[in-house]
């Protein structure tokens, strides 16, 4: 799947991910390939992305954890899933 995170100073990443982790208002979820529709509120937490292509754009913002994990601290926000993209916008 296609992952966007735009912060309001512009795009921190963009690349394709085989999953991805997020802190939602009402406890952690995570995104898969093909998952349904979805929007939904971010709280504080961290972001965890693992990407499937190591060279993707804003990738050396996130801290490394292993075996294409990475992570990434937010404040808050929102995501959106459509269509096999995901859209994070955070603060």
């Amino acid at each position: 799947m296609t992952v966007e995170i735009v912060s309001p100073e512009g795009k921190i990443f963009t690349g394709t991910a085989k999953s991805i982790q997020l802190p939602g208002t009402n406890g952690l979820f995570q995104v898969l390939d093909n998952h349904a529709p979805l929007i939904s509120t971010l709280t504080g937490g961290k972001l965890k992305l693992d990407i499937t292509d190591k060279s993707a754009e804003g990738i050396e913002r996130f801290e490394k954890l292993s075996n294409g994990q990475y992570i990434f601290p937010i404040k808050g926000g929102v995501v959106e899933v459509l269509s096999n993209k995901v859209i994070v916008l955070v603060d």
